[in-house]
């Protein structure tokens, strides 16, 4: 066991080492995911706080509510431009870094001895630079656009959640909360498949009323 789990630490450092090379992208890339999930969940708050200036009939505050639409109209440019970007500079990294594999792999292909060549089919080689890498470039990408934002807006959630009401700093609750959170989120996060399926057969449904309604803003 520990010869295997030794050779996935060298290949998962070996693909550090090839996106450490646009690790600027990376960067640029967490800042829009963070502002991407901080105006996602900032917008929820906005349509409660309009909700709340419509008390009844003739009871509207019109002016209020007019500058509510107006902060939830630039939010959500906000949100689209920043999403935008955010998937542009994924896929820029994600593409850069394929093809730094596939010439690498290409340039030592070119210095093996014919004897390699010749005892191992071709289909084989070409599979491994072609097939193989492509959907290594698949997983990278859906790495870098589900993992950084379903992770941020998890503790992104909790920390509104922890603005609004103090009292959730509670252990039991904090606890719950994230339960739930996991739950609510389960199809951004498909790397914690086998621990939400767990919550779920353990009766774990989405009770909270913000966590609700940041999973129907998500539909």
């Amino acid at each position: 066991m520990g010869a295997p789990l030794k050779k996935h630490k060298s290949t998962l450092i070996r693909i550090l080492n090839y996106i450490g090379v646009y690790r600027w992208l990376v960067w640029l890339s967490l800042l829009l995911a963070a502002l991407t999930v901080a105006t996602t969940l900032y917008a929820p708050i906005l349509v409660g706080r309009a909700v709340d200036l419509i008390l009844g009939p003739g009871k509207v505050d019109f002016a209020g509510l007019l500058a509510n639409l107006r902060r939830l109209g630039l939010v959500d440019f906000i949100t689209a431009l920043a999403q935008w970007m955010m998937n542009h500079i994924n896929n820029r990294i994600t593409y850069h870094v394929v093809k730094d594999i596939r010439t690498r792999a290409f340039n030592h292909l070119e210095v093996l001895p014919l004897s390699y060549v010749d005892s191992h089919p071709y289909g084989a080689l070409i599979s491994r630079i072609i097939a193989d890498i492509d959907q290594f470039s698949e997983g990278l990408l859906m790495g870098f656009t589900q993992l950084f934002t379903g992770v941020l807006t998890i503790l992104g959630t909790l920390g509104f959640m922890l603005v609004v009401n103090p009292l959730i700093t509670a252990g039991e609750t904090a606890r719950q909360v994230m339960n739930e959170l996991l739950v609510a989120h389960e199809r951004y996060l498909p790397q914690f498949a086998p621990v939400i399926e767990q919550l779920k057969q353990d009766g774990v449904t989405v009770k909270d009323e913000r966590v609700r309604r940041l999973m129907e803003e998500g539909q």
